[in-house]
């Protein structure tokens, strides 16, 4: 396996699928990460190739992807440690030239570093499950110039209903909602706007109305734990049904959270 990328962004890449933020423990959030590990999956045929970049847990998934049309690059999979990583990618400045081969080889002009591989994602599954799935789908589809929500999926989960807003006012919102420090977060569209929040009591509780590009399909609530808004960029398309997995997606990544449901 061999690609050869802007130092810069892999560290970019590496640091948003890492995931860091808040997560929900059971009564209020604390610091945390999606997983130390990440997979990165080189396919196609050069020179015309792309990078998949995964992070998951056995709740969440994310998964970034990145278009090569005129690199000479080698196709295959590893699996490496995110913050070892990071640190060797410190000490590149320009392109770097990753290699996988019994050991992971960064170099560039002048500078050479090397690190194990690590054996396998401890969530391989989910790893899986979103490294195969057709993000085609997600381009927006339309039936006779009306929008719609178009038939997306995520394995058994049928979408109802489709969102689009912008980075901005996801992050704007979830910097709210972290004000309770739960980490826990509800997404409700009732047809004409999405409202989320976040509760810690029954008096206590933050409520942001998020202004939506479009909205599309059946009103649906879905609430989960963690991380959300850092890791989309630019535009933000979200897929929902009630109690079901909820789906993000923006031009080049996407991430699928399961719901959070209380008894």
């Amino acid at each position: 396996m061999r690609f050869t990328i802007k130092a810069k962004k892999l560290r970019n890449y590496l640091e948003d699928v890492y995931l860091k933020g808040k997560y929900y423990n059971g009564h209020e959030s604390k610091n945390g990460s999606l997983s130390e590990y990440a997979v990165l999956l080189i396919e196609g045929n050069p020179p015309h190739t792309i990078l998949n970049i995964v992070n998951a847990s056995a709740s969440v998934a994310c998964r970034i992807d990145h278009w090569f049309t005129d690199e000479d690059n080698a196709t295959g999979m590893c699996v490496v440690d995110i913050s070892a990583m990071l640190k060797h990618l410190k000490v590149f400045s320009e392109d770097v030239t990753f290699t996988s081969d019994d050991y992971i080889t960064l170099s560039s002009a002048g500078k050479k570093a090397s690190m194990s591989k690590v054996l396998t994602h401890p969530n391989m599954d989910m790893v899986t499950r979103i490294t195969n799935y057709d993000m085609l789908q997600l381009t927006g589809p339309t039936i006779e110039g009306t929008p719609s929500v178009g038939g997306v999926s995520f394995g058994k989960t049928e979408y109802e209903c489709k969102l689009s807003t912008v980075e901005a006012d996801m992050i704007e919102a979830s910097k709210a909602c972290d004000v309770l420090g739960v980490a826990r977060y509800k997404f409700e569209y009732g047809g004409d706007k999405l409202t989320i929040s976040s509760k810690k009591s029954e008096v206590d509780n933050i409520e942001i109305e998020i202004e939506l590009l479009e909205g599309v399909g059946d009103p649906s609530t879905v609430e989960f734990t963690g991380p959300f808004s850092g890791f989309m960029h630019g535009p933000v398309t979200i897929y929902m049904k009630d109690d079901s997995p909820i789906l993000f997606s923006s031009s080049n990544r996407m991430m699928i959270k399961a719901p959070y449901l209380t008894r």
